[in-house]
């Protein structure tokens, strides 16, 4: 595998024809709490662009209970703790999240669907593929809807999704983003936030950081590399490492970048040495926690 170290080096990535994207909640609605169209539209540009070089994307996005807030403060509704993330109960965020992801799917639907692309909605739980038998009819929609030309976009099942139904919750869309890069068999995990990769310490709290170009071995990690960076993030980068940890596993690579970069994806497809690269181990069978 080649050497990413220095700053003209390129990672090993043009080969890569199956690509998982996960569009973070900051990314999208920012500290706003409110869908940010641009972005979003530009994003759907960058990943018609893959598909026009004959690279197969899957999105798994985040958003819905930002669109959901939104689409309640147009209406002038009031509901307890709307106004702070942090005070949200999980019934609240599936509330939101009911009442978001239709507009959501709307607004992909809108700027995929003026440059001629099919998308479908495709809300997991983890009894989706913790099942034998549903993990492999989902994996064949998966194939069927590639093969189709239609791009998947994967959110989890926020309405049934909770504490109290044991076995159904996946918790955050890092983890639900390896778990489809698994289900697909994916060459590749792009994890795009609003954090510029994974840093030597928490940025928030240690200026002199320095970013992580590449992770060769993830568990010579120091402990203080996993804190959290992004304050309205749901997982933060203690779930993207777990994300790595399961997706190189089973030999997907993974990146960790800032969606706000300039024609990111296809920067990043092309080997330019941004965000952080963690190199793929050898593929496992063994299935992801």
């Amino acid at each position: 595998m080649a050497d990413t170290n220095g700053a003209g080096s390129l990672r090993p990535l043009a080969e890569a024809r199956r690509v998982v994207v996960k569009l973070g909640t900051a990314l999208l609605s920012g500290a706003v709490d409110q869908l940010d169209l641009p972005t979003m539209e530009d994003l759907v540009r960058q990943v018609v662009a893959l598909r026009e070089r004959g690279i197969e994307v899957v999105v798994v996005t985040s958003g819905a209970v930002a669109a959901g807030r939104q689409a309640l403060e147009e209406r002038d509704a009031t509901i307890a703790d709307l106004d702070d993330p942090a005070e949200r109960t999980p019934l609240l965020r599936q509330v939101l999240a009911a009442i978001g992801q239709s507009r959501l799917m709307r607004v992909y639907e809108r700027f995929f669907g003026a440059r001629g692309v099919v998308i479908a909605q495709a809300l997991l739980t983890r009894g989706d593929v913790d099942d034998d038998e549903r993990r492999r009819n989902t994996q064949n929609t998966f194939e069927e809807l590639l093969g189709l030309g239609v791009v998947p976009i994967v959110n989890e099942n926020d309405v049934v999704a909770n504490e109290e139904l044991e076995g159904v919750i996946i918790g955050d869309n890092d983890t639900l983003s390896a778990v489809v890069a698994r289900i697909i068999g994916a060459d590749l995990l792009i994890i795009l936030g609003e954090v510029a990769g994974l840093y030597s310490a928490d940025p928030n709290v240690h200026p002199d950081v320095e970013l992580i170009p590449e992770v060769l071995d993830l568990e010579s990690l120091a402990a203080e590399v996993s804190g959290p960076l992004s304050p309205t993030a749901r997982g933060g980068m203690t779930t993207k490492i777990s994300a790595a940890r399961a997706a190189t596993a089973v030999g997907t690579s993974v990146i960790i970048a800032d969606g706000h970069l300039p024609d990111v994806l296809s920067r990043l497809l092309a080997g330019e040495p941004l965000g952080t690269w963690f190199a793929a181990t050898e593929k496992s069978t063994e299935a992801l926690g």
